[in-house]
């Protein structure tokens, strides 16, 4: 599973305004669709893991043999059913016992929002303040800043459009407009205001893309508006412990499942083709049996699947946006339930967070080295699912942001498809100049470069075609290729040392399934005996 789409970044905006019509040339409907994979979250994702991963993945291993390409579509497909699909379901499902298990997560209208603790707190403190509906999203509209280019800039009071969305967001709680109309509200603010895809309250810049955050608005001030005084006061404390209960719960599952499915995946390899072990080699079929190891060479293989897995962990918490401080944690200075790391694991949405699918896909992809049964299948393992995670979570970003700010240049600056949530640093050190890069850089959304101009829109094609194409060469045809051609020039080197034994001491004759290894990469020809 190598799907590069961000599931909680670009898509959700994008969704909120109208969907994309596919009139036009050629190159519009590419456009088009482009844009359509990304405000779909579901048909994105499989489609472009399908595109980038799967179906090529699949493709160079079916060159090794047949029992190989089944066991990689297996392999691939179910990661990104598991990694991406499914999670939330798993959320919903654990927010479900935990409210039949504990009354006090029975709140009317608390399962069915994806607000987390920093859309809980936010919007409990501006209600109570508030006191009733029209205050509340008033209040809302008047500190909301939304991030175009440079700039992050306050909603116009005095446009037209503006106050429809206000009005519209008012209806939507006060349930005489359906919640449909979201997608209507964050559409008029996209068009006065050019920007939907990252706000501020104030000065403080918020987690979550404007559409999120308008959603929990309106789940939670539906919630409100229906509690009395007492209810309203122990609310918070109440939601924000079924927040954490439902999203460890279904992390605590979903994970667990993650880290067998590999197992799984094999045992279907072993019945279904009859032979045991890694069908990774050309000879797989012709082997009678896996080459058993004795007790010194297990433990040595085991600590090498544990140094692999320990590497991938490694990378995984490098990557994270958020990260333990254990050091506090262990001093007491701290409580690992107010840390952001403990907060990043909150669900916010039917899809993972990005922080969310790196746990996840860390279970899997290092369940896939401890699954190995010999070093080749280790060292596949353990180089195409770094690097998988890698470009999943550094450089896939880095084509899609890299693209954009060459077209700006390029442009010479008159197409901009970045919003900066800081002011440049005024270092000349290429450290900070690349981490400002990287954290305080964001690709604009689709929805965002339409706003600019339709060649804009196309520029942001270009973008995502990039990171596509870059997802598709290095992870789906490039990695695969060369790991795959590592095993068999290293299998190749094993076969020939035998060869070479049987034949400087004449009287040894090769057994039938080294005369079969044989054969296979064409050292002895079929019914040869020497």
């Amino acid at each position: 599973m190598i799907s590069k789409v961000n599931i909680n970044t670009n898509t959700h905006d994008a969704k909120s305004t109208q969907k994309p019509s596919f009139k036009g040339g050629l190159v519009d409907m590419g456009v088009n669709a482009l844009q359509w994979v990304s405000t779909e979250p579901m048909y994105g994702v499989a489609l472009i893991d399908g595109v980038t991963a799967i179906a090529p993945r699949t493709i160079v291993d079916a060159k090794t043999n047949g029992f190989a390409a089944a066991e990689t579509f297996r392999r691939e497909s179910s990661g990104l059913i598991v990694n991406c699909m499914i999670p939330g379901l798993f959320v919903l499902g654990t927010g479900k016992i935990a409210q039949m298990l504990y009354k006090d997560f029975k709140i009317p209208g608390l399962l069915g929002t994806w607000a987390n603790e920093e859309s809980l707190t936010e919007l409990h403190q501006r209600y109570k303040k508030a006191g009733n509906v029209d205050k509340f999203v008033d209040g809302i509209f008047k500190d909301i800043k939304v991030n175009v280019g440079k700039d992050w800039k306050p909603l116009n009071a005095s446009s037209d459009k503006i106050a429809e969305a206000k009005s519209l967001v008012k209806e939507i709680i006060n349930e005489t407009k359906d919640k449909k109309e979201l997608k209507k509200v964050v559409g008029l603010i996209l068009d006065d205001s050019k920007g939907a895809e990252h706000i501020k309250l104030g000065d403080k810049q918020f987690g979550s893309s404007l559409s999120f955050f308008l959603r929990d608005t309106v789940d939670t001030g539906k919630i409100f508006k229906s509690l009395n005084k007492e209810q309203f006061d122990a609310f918070l404390k109440k939601a924000v412990k079924f927040t954490n209960a439902k999203s460890l719960a279904g992390l605590a599952t979903i994970i667990p499942l993650a880290a067998s499915v590999q197992s799984i995946n094999r045992w279907i390899t072993r019945k279904s083709s009859g032979q045991e072990g890694a069908p990774i080699y050309k000879d797989f079929i012709q082997q009678n049996k896996k080459k058993k190891m004795n007790e010194k060479q297990k433990a040595g293989f085991f600590t090498e699947k544990l140094a692999a897995a320990a590497l991938m962990v490694g990378v995984a918490i490098l990557s994270l946006k958020e990260k333990p401080n254990l050091k506090a944690l262990f001093n007491g200075k701290e409580k690992l339930t107010q840390m952001p790391f403990f907060k990043s694991l909150q669900f916010h949405n039917i899809f993972p967070s990005m922080d969310q699918c790196r746990w996840i896909a860390t279970a899997t992809f290092a369940s896939r080295m401890f699954a190995a049964e010999d070093k080749n299948e280790l060292r596949e393992a353990t180089f195409r699912d770094i690097a998988t995670f890698c470009s999943l979570y550094f450089f896939g970003d880095y084509v899609n942001k890299g693209v954009g700010s060459l077209i700006k240049k390029l442009t010479k600056g008159k197409v901009d498809l970045m919003n900066y949530a800081s002011e440049k640093p005024k270092s000349d050190s290429l450290k900070d100049k690349f981490n400002y890069w990287v954290k305080e850089t964001r690709l604009k959304s689709f929805a965002e470069a339409e706003k600019i101009s339709p060649t804009a829109k196309r520029y942001r094609a270009l973008c995502e075609v990039s990171s596509l194409g870059f997802s598709m060469l290095l992870l789906g045809i490039l990695v695969p290729w060369y790991v795959r051609k590592q095993t068999e020039i290293t299998h190749r080197k094993e076969l020939e040392a035998n060869y070479n034994r049987y034949h400087t001491y004449p009287t040894i004759f090769p057994s039938n399934t080294a005369k079969r290894a044989f054969q296979a990469f064409g050292m002895m020809e079929a019914g040869t005996t020497k």
